[in-house]
């Protein structure tokens, strides 16, 4: 029999048919990408740090279909043998069920409820899947006094082993999530329609549920409904060719072109670390000395399993020069890095601080609001991956083993943090591969300007 999970009434109320599909016909749902796939990650990093806040709990989980089959069994043997704490049991209430991260019993018919979330603060998402919770576990004749979301404390500096008490944030939802009560019975057996339902609801995007993303389930509608893609074939670029003149005249030479490629880990690695912070463990520097001049090449990856930042600001310093524009896309992120790079190294600080004014950004011509080079071929977007095939197409990030950030972030970390991978070697030539193309596709597109 097909049950309604607490995932499954989420993503009813990201859009209806977002649930049917998953139900019914996944495979026309997308895959997991990085970025989702690095949030579950840093959820599962957290996890166990949101648990430490509470002492002699009992763990129940499951690593395999037979304990999944026995976890609504055991949670209630657990409530009966009068367990004071239980981390990850199971409710079924008629066709709904739920797995809470913390409950925190208070007497025979009471109990606390905890939701560990990896994110800095209590989010809309978070009240509508704790109602939900609430109402199965009420379902099963027990009440819900009060109701908790454990997230990260992105104030939080690491020094020495991690303090959850210190990584950790509690934050009191129950009002919040009291409100929804009424739109959660109103929802929940519309959910189990839709999930029985042999037909898929409408998916016009117009019919988003309350937490949907229009940008995100407009590309879902499109392949479902297999929307023409616009016919570019006599599409011509509108250029400001005296706008993009100042641009370029305003450049000094030597030009550096410059990308970083970065860790932000939701918990701290290393000293001095905060959550999420982006640490950079790599960059790339194309650079062109005169206009006439051979391109050079310089780069750094840090490979060890220790902190990248002042080994990454050592050899920047010693490749970047002192005079010159360096030249990145969407400058705010490099100069944040850098500006980071010299607070965690304030031997650096100053050195940062100058690098920084050099800066530009190859993206502004690109950018819709000035219009300096526009073609619909971009989609509105500025974007480098929008832009470089358009404008540079004998470049590609197709046939690279890591095509997005994303990637590069994860895999990064997974060969030489944490010692999951094989492939490591691999890993480590994708990567310089990858950042080396980032500045590669910005001289091609600067010699499209010039």
């Amino acid at each position: 029999m097909m049950q309604l999970s607490k995932s499954d009434y989420m993503d009813y109320l990201r859009h209806p048919a977002q649930l049917w599909l998953k139900k019914h016909d996944k495979d026309k749902l997308p895959p997991i990408d990085e970025a989702t796939q690095a949030m579950f990650d840093a959820g599962h990093a957290f996890e166990r740090y949101g648990e430490a806040l509470f002492v002699g709990g009992a763990t129940l989980g499951f690593d395999s279909y037979d304990e999944y089959r026995t976890l609504t069994e055991r949670t209630q043997q657990a409530l009966a043998s009068g367990a004071k704490t239980i981390f990850q049991p199971r409710f079924v209430w008629g066709e709904y069920n739920c797995l809470p991260d913390i409950l925190d019993v208070v007497n025979d018919t009471e109990i606390n409820l905890y939701e560990i979330k990896s994110s800095t603060g209590v989010k809309q998402d978070h009240l509508y899947d704790l109602a939900f919770q609430r109402a199965v576990i009420e379902g099963n004749g027990l009440r819900v006094r009060k109701i908790y979301v454990i997230h990260i404390n992105n104030q939080y500096v690491r020094r020495g082993d991690i303090n959850a008490y210190e990584l950790t944030k509690v934050t009191d939802v129950t009002l919040d999530v009291n409100n929804l009560a009424e739109f959660t019975k109103e929802h929940m057996p519309k959910a189990l329609e839709v999930m029985h339902s042999t037909t898929m609801p409408d998916p016009d995007p117009e019919n988003l549920g309350v937490i949907g993303s229009k940008k995100d389930w407009q590309a879902i509608y499109d392949t479902l409904m297999d929307t023409p893609k616009p016919d570019y074939s006599d599409a011509k670029p509108v250029i400001q060719q005296d706008e993009i003149a100042k641009f370029i005249g305003k450049l000094k030479f030597p030009l550096y072109f410059l990308d970083y490629e970065t860790m932000a880990p939701a918990v701290p690695y290393f000293d001095g670390h905060r959550p999420y912070q982006q640490i950079p463990f790599q960059y790339s520097l194309h650079i062109l000395d005169t206009p006439n001049a051979e391109l050079r090449h310089k780069e750094y990856l840090h490979r060890d399993n220790s902190d990248p930042s002042l080994s990454v600001a050592q050899h920047l310093v010693e490749d970047i020069g002192t005079s010159g524009s360096i030249i990145t896309w969407n400058m705010s992120f490099e100069m944040r890095c850098n500006t980071l790079l010299g607070k965690l190294h304030p031997e650096y600080a100053d050195t940062m601080k100058a690098i920084n004014t050099r800066v530009t950004d190859l993206m502004i011509p690109f950018k819709p609001s000035n219009d300096w080079y526009n073609d619909p071929r971009f989609e509105g977007s500025a974007s480098i991956k929008k832009v470089l095939p358009i404008v540079a197409p004998s470049l590609s990030y197709k046939e690279l083993g890591i095509q997005n950030g994303g990637a590069a972030q994860i895999l990064w970390t997974q060969a030489v943090l944490d010692g999951t991978r094989d492939d490591k070697e691999q890993i480590l030539d994708d990567l310089i591969k990858y950042c080396g193309l980032d500045t590669l596709a910005m001289v091609e597109i600067y010699k499209v300007l010039l």
